[in-house]
């Protein structure tokens, strides 16, 4: 399998964002990411899907839709990826949205599904309030902007972030991850995502104004790491199918860069006949052997339908034999300022018995 770094959930001038598409992609293409997804508010980009290329380095960059309903902007926020639909009418019925991109083949996320107001910026969250919605492909468990919002609570927090955002001290919503785990016990096969909801947006901090999050600082700090059979071949629609297939199938791991890169990581599943990565699922009678992979050393937990089963200080690298059915998936963590953090969060592997 070939790594792809994929940095989702963004916005242009178009919407709520402050670059266009060409510097977007140069703060893409300086960051190192492959793949940019740009999700506009009510509004599907048509033919935006194309490569940038400079001094070697090349980016896709990718169009999707962030869904949200104007009656009601601060719930219920749906990420709408590998559609051709506009179903920005359909707002009002969040089902409604997540059943017609289920039919069309494409990938339903729930974007931000716990976020929280901010009152020093005035701002207001957009938490998911319908959780008794089906058959969405996954949720973010981890939204960039979100965590600068609630990691700033007063106006000294609130000026080191946005002028040292590489010093505030973020981390994936512990809400989202009980959500996570609560929703594979009940046997959904639900993926999770990392979105940085970038906009690089300016705000009026005591008397300097600062561009919040910058582009390119999002996409070197948070990512989606997808495993794809091959290389990106430069044709955009085949390189687009592949990506979006490994997305919507859940093959790929949430890496929190900015501590170190996690390019590299790996876990999978060898049964007798077959191997299987994130996402994928496995039959087997007697055991099954789960393969770890760390870029580099660092505490890790093996969690088996939402318990933590195994716990490594030190681990590098070291395979794990499993007899008992369910959903396997594994977290890694590494120190940084001063506090353990989740470095990364792999999609699970979910095995049943014959």
């Amino acid at each position: 399998m070939q790594e792809l770094i994929v940095n989702l959930h963004n916005h242009s001038n178009i919407s709520s964002g402050t670059a266009n598409y060409y510097e977007m992609a140069q703060a893409g293409l300086n960051a190192g990411i492959d793949v940019l997804i740009v999700t506009e508010h009510n509004i599907l980009i048509h033919e935006k899907d194309q490569y940038y290329h400079r001094d070697g380095k090349n980016v896709l960059l990718l169009a999707g839709e962030e869904i949200k309903d104007p009656a009601r902007p601060y719930e219920n926020h749906i990420l709408v990826l590998d559609t051709d639909l506009e179903l920005a009418s359909f707002a009002s019925d969040p089902q409604a949205v997540i059943d017609a991109v289920r039919r069309s083949g494409g990938i339903s996320i729930l974007a931000h599904p716990f976020a929280k107001d901010n009152r020093w910026l005035k701002k207001k969250g957009a938490p998911w309030i319908t959780w008794p919605a089906t058959n969405f492909t996954g949720i973010e468990i981890y939204n960039l902007l979100d965590e600068f919002y609630s990691q700033s609570r007063g106006i000294f927090s609130l000026l080191g972030n946005a002028s040292q955002p590489e010093l505030f001290p973020m981390g994936a919503n512990e809400e989202s991850i009980l959500k996570w785990d609560e929703l594979l016990l009940s046997g959904k096969m639900v993926n999770a995502y990392a979105g940085s909801d970038g906009r690089q947006a300016p705000e009026e901090i005591g008397f300097r104004t600062f561009p919040i999050l910058p582009y390119e600082f999002g996409f070197r700090c948070l990512n989606n790491h997808v495993f794809v059979p091959q290389q990106l071949s430069g044709d955009v629609d085949t390189d687009k199918r592949m990506i979006y297939q490994a997305l919507k199938a859940g093959r790929f791991f949430i890496g929190l860069d900015l501590i170190h890169p996690s390019a590299g990581f790996s876990f999978k599943a060898d049964g007798e006949n077959q191997t299987v990565w994130p996402g994928g699922r496995m039959r087997f009678e007697n055991s099954v052997t789960l393969k770890i992979r760390n870029p580099k050393e660092a505490i890790c937990r093996l969690i088996h339908n939402g318990k933590v089963v195994r716990h490594w200080e030190k681990l590098r690298s070291l395979p794990v034999v499993v007899t008992e059915p369910g959903y396997y998936r594994v977290e890694t963590y590494l120190p940084y300022r001063n506090k353990l953090r989740c470095w990364i969060y792999s999609n699970p592997i979910y095995l049943d018995k014959a």
